[in-house]
């Protein structure tokens, strides 16, 4: 049996993403969160999981209140410190609609990225 587990969301990021590298391997990683309303029913909060390259070049332009959208597949997993059942979206691809700043997040990202060439050389 063939499972489709494509979702795609247009909506505004309530929080600064939370970037960080994890693991031994220093993967990119980056948790957002995102407000979503079709104007019929009340807004929807959405939990979004971004790694790897996508998680190391977007988290540099997004704000609070960047509209963005977002294309990524469901996943369901248990918390590693409790019993707790955390519900959330694995992002593929993420495109920015607008608010975006780009020359504050130019900046960041030479910085993130000039940091990845100096862990790797020394």
């Amino acid at each position: 049996m063939s499972v489709n587990n494509d979702c795609r969301f247009i909506g505004n990021l309530t929080h600064p993403p939370h970037f960080q590298r994890v693991g031994v391997s220093k993967t990119p990683f980056m948790r957002l969160y995102l407000a979503v309303d079709d104007e019929r029913d009340p807004t929807s909060f959405v939990r979004v999981v971004v790694y790897g390259e996508t998680a190391l070049l977007a988290h540099a332009y997004l704000d609070p209140g960047s509209k963005v959208l977002i294309q990524a597949r469901y996943r369901q997993r248990k918390r590693q410190d409790c019993q707790e059942t955390v519900h959330e979206f694995v992002a593929d691809q993420i495109v920015f609609i607008d608010k975006i700043n780009w020359e504050r997040g130019d900046a960041t990202r030479a910085l993130v990225l000039g940091e990845r060439g100096n862990n790797g050389a020394g």
